[in-house]
């Protein structure tokens, strides 16, 4: 059995997937902790990002693994005080600074921890840059999880984070496209240049260029998704593997729910924008309004912005919660309006909703124009739109069966793989092995329960 590390950002949304992946490893008799930014000496802040970075450790304790907290650079302070506030590509942008700040710091924190309590391979979250470096200095094996094949490249596909429609002639102003390409590309090298320099700071060479847009761990790269529902990409490495999404065996931070509440005789509407940018109770106030009729069930995941709607008038077909426990939710409910996360949107697609994705930034806007490619659900602009719009939206979701039977249909792909399963097989694999997993050319890309057995043979 081998001793693995695992290495994330202090996000839910970074954080869930590989919980689920360090669960089934522990199952299996492997050692596992965590290792996360954060300061164990606050717990509320009153900032809403803040205040759930630094519950992260209490939940995966919660989850029965241990875990080690560095103190975070302070370099990171500030992008993640605007991430909240910003929209669009520029959140993109935000988000950039903040996986790459301080990475020398970052890195040298790993390696204080590794070396007193060495691993036999580190899983980071793909967007934990300082994961990469600490490994190569050690000469250990990584994997690196992606949420989706979002960050990778294709015919087709648009510049990462720009929200664009997916398809070769998929009628963007080419002036528009060609905007948005040259943002993509001075943001590309100058994470580039941040990741090379801390490269070379530990001794390194630079590595792979195109850090953002490639599969860039020599070892492995698990994206926890299917090829079912994603747009086709190009520029996968051998040791790329979609493995399925990763969400089954995790413990909520909130477990009860009043699910006799829910009503047969609706269409019951289950309404999230996430973790972080959830703070927006005037959106949540037009869909309930929008909504505000017998016909429909609505039930509302407000996070940060429960205190202020909770105050206000509730329609009577409404259901107001902080949080819910999202994955066991989304099966009794017919349909999902959401902001386009990666794990909401897999979580959704695996439970076999429809939905409509109201974007606010980052690949979140990417994922609305993947729902529509995949023809499951539909996109809308969360600062334009009005009452009357979500509830055309929901009644041509609900009026179109093709919706539906695409939905169904996705889910039913998904079912063939087993996320958690298999990422903790691939990563057990190259612990033991210390050689690069390669899936043989003859098997596809996603690995199911079928294939997995013949994969880590090869």
């Amino acid at each position: 059995m081998s001793r693995v590390l695992f290495l994330s950002h202090a996000t839910v949304g970074h954080l869930n997937t590989l919980l689920s992946i360090a669960l089934h490893m522990r199952e299996d008799g492997h050692e596992v902790s965590f290792l996360i930014p954060g300061d164990r000496r606050f717990s509320r802040t009153g900032i809403a990002l803040l205040d759930t970075a630094f519950s992260l450790p209490a939940l995966i304790e919660r989850n029965g693994m241990p875990v080690e907290v560095m103190r975070p650079p302070l370099s990171m302070l500030l992008p993640a005080l605007l991430l909240p506030f910003t929209q669009g590509y520029r959140e993109l942008q935000v988000e950039a600074r903040f996986f790459t700040a301080g990475l020398g710091t970052v890195v040298s924190a790993i390696l204080q921890h590794a070396r007193r309590l060495p691993p036999d391979v580190l899983v980071s979250d793909f967007a934990f840059a300082g994961a990469s470096i600490a490994a190569d200095v050690l000469r250990i094996p990584y994997a690196m999880v992606y949420h989706s094949g979002l960050p990778f490249r294709g015919e087709g596909i648009p510049p990462m984070g720009s929200g664009l429609p997916i398809g070769p002639n998929a009628g963007v102003d080419p002036a528009v496209y060609e905007a948005v390409a040259r943002k993509e590309a001075r943001l590309i090298q100058h994470t580039d240049q941040r990741v090379m320099a801390a490269r070379r700071s530990f001794g390194l060479d630079d590595g792979v260029a195109d850090f953002m847009r490639r599969p860039y761990s020599p070892w492995l790269n698990l994206v926890t998704s299917v090829e079912a529902i994603e747009a086709p990409r190009d520029n996968l490495s051998a040791n790329t593997l979609y493995v399925g999404p990763c969400f089954s065996k995790r413990k909520a931070m909130q477990t009860e729910f009043p699910y006799d509440d829910l009503r047969p005789d609706r269409c019951k509407v289950y309404v999230s924008l996430g973790t972080v940018f959830n703070n927006k109770p005037q959106v949540f106030r037009r869909i309930l309004d929008g909504l505000d009729h017998p016909d429909f069930q609505v039930i509302v995941s407000a996070g940060g912005a429960y205190d202020r709607i909770i105050r206000q008038r509730i329609p009577a077909n409404a259901m107001i919660f902080r949080s819910v426990p999202q994955v066991d939710l989304l099966p009794r409910v017919d349909m999902v309006i959401g902001h386009g996360g990666n794990n909401s949107t897999n979580e959704t697609l695996a439970a076999g909703k429809p939905l409509s994705v109201l974007p606010v930034g980052g690949e979140q806007g990417d994922n609305a124009r993947r729902v529509e490619y995949l023809g499951c659900g539909s996109r809308l602009d969360i600062n334009q739109f009005s009452a009357s719009d979500i509830r055309q939206v929901v009644d041509h979701i609900r009026s179109t069966p093709g919706y539906a039977a695409r939905a169904a249909a996705l889910s039913a792909a998904i079912a063939q793989a087993d996320g958690p399963r298999t990422a903790a097989a691939c990563v057990a694999w190259i612990a033991e092995q210390r050689r690069p997993l390669a899936r043989p050319s003859h098997l596809p890309l996603t690995i199911t329960q079928a294939t997995l057995g013949e994969l880590l043979r090869g």
